[in-house]
């Protein structure tokens, strides 16, 4: 085949898909939905970004002024709002059950007499530890408070002994702490997770999208691409056809909805040219599955399968070093995962691609690993032939047929 029968089959391929995208309102909704609908309700649900004022419980069993003091001071922190009183151990420890608070704090009836004594007083915090991430904010906040309080008295009982106020303050908290989230000083929990999710939005939808109307072009009765002449030809040119929505689904994304959300990093362009890379790394797997897709659930089905897998074992939102070294091997391959590990660095800490140019290099390599790897998918059926052939012995001839007989 020449240079320009392999472009006419292209072009076919591409006016064909293109009016098939709009007369097929299913794969025109796949196009639009998940860029659209599926980023906007991710974004919607962690506008927050943070989650603040988690419910408390309060058991305060010595009701004195200290007591009081430590409820109004868990009531002042930004993480923690004491939601009610109970009035047992085990009024308290049921609500926990029910999730209706992150913490049950409980001052024992001798924790200012204690105190007032010299003598180490407990406070005791018992969480409920359900949602990991709600309780790494919550147990702190207590603990920070019961840290504060226990500083206040220690200075209070050092200034009665005649101390300078400043020396029975480094007295009582000799060492002071200072933290400084360099990368990331909102600390929002929003920003970090639902970049992630975005990228994994373009994943879906250049992949959903073709090998869902490769589907659809199967169940219409038509020839599977992958079999017709010219198959890479073909599946490129639908693949064209779809380009223009992918490019809209970076731009919405990268362009629109994460610098709206402020989701985008310090480096906009930067951020938006990673998701566009990322999408041009997945065309080739997305022409692999394309041609190997037998109806339009099975693709929903695959993706489903494997897409939270992968988000999961990329190393994203798990040190990659605790991650099993077989894992590690197994995900390389993926273009998720160096995208999803450049993708936090651009998100959080610089805008400069120079600093993801080892993930760069690695979606580079992968680009031509499964380009070849596509070819060789989509060609199954030539090649499966031609070692067919091979196979045979060398001047074995094929066997003649039997003479016709005549009455």
């Amino acid at each position: 085949m020449t240079a320009r029968a392999w472009q006419d089959v292209l072009r076919a391929s591409a006016r064909e898909e293109r009016g098939r995208i709009f007369r097929e309102r299913s794969i025109l909704l796949v196009l639009v939905a998940i860029p659209l609908l599926y980023p906007v309700i991710v974004a919607y649900l962690y506008h927050a970004e943070d989650a603040r004022d988690r419910p408390a419980l309060l058991l305060d069993l010595d009701g004195s002024a200290l007591s009081r003091r430590v409820a109004l001071e868990l009531e002042a922190t930004p993480e923690l709002r004491v939601a009610r009183r109970v009035a047992s151990l085990d009024d308290g420890m049921a609500a926990l059950r029910r999730d209706e608070a992150e913490l049950l704090v409980v001052v024992p009836p001798d924790f200012s007499r204690r105190l007032k004594r010299g003598e180490q007083a407990q406070l005791a915090v018992w969480a409920g530890g359900a949602n990991m991430y709600t309780w790494a904010i919550a147990y702190p906040a207590a603990v920070t408070v019961a840290g504060a309080t226990g500083a206040r008295v220690r200075a209070a009982a050092f200034l009665a002994k005649g101390m300078p106020p400043a020396v029975a303050r480094a007295r009582a908290a000799p060492i002071a702490t200072g933290d400084r989230l360099l990368y990331h000083p909102t600390g929002s929990y929003g920003r970090y997770l639902a970049a992630g999710i975005f990228l994994v939005v373009l994943q879906q939808l250049v992949v959903v999208s073709l090998a869902f109307s490769a589907g659809a072009r199967l169940e219409a009765g038509l020839p599977p691409a992958g079999r017709e002449p010219l198959p890479l030809a073909r599946l490129l040119g639908m693949a064209a056809a779809h380009a223009p929505f992918w490019l809209a689904g970076v731009v919405f994304i990268g362009l629109v909805l994460m610098p709206a959300m402020g989701w985008a990093g310090p480096s906009v362009l930067a951020t938006a040219t990673l998701l566009l890379a990322f999408a041009v790394v997945m065309v080739p797997v997305a022409i692999g599955l394309a041609s190997l897709a037998r109806d339009r659930m099975g693709t929903f089905q695959l993706l489903m399968f494997f897409s939270v897998p992968l988000f999961l074992a990329s190393g994203f939102t798990w040190p990659p070093g605790q991650l099993p070294r077989a894992v590690e091997l197994a995900t390389a391959v993926f273009p998720a995962t160096p995208a999803l590990r450049a993708l936090r660095v651009l998100v959080m800490k610089t805008g400069d691609l120079g600093a993801v140019a080892p993930q760069l290099a690695w979606l580079g390599a992968l680009l031509v690993l499964h380009s070849a790897v596509a070819a060789l998918v989509v060609h199954r059926a030539s090649l499966a032939r031609r070692l067919s052939a091979l196979r045979r012995k060398p001047g074995a001839e094929p066997p003649a047929a039997l003479p016709r007989s005549t009455p």
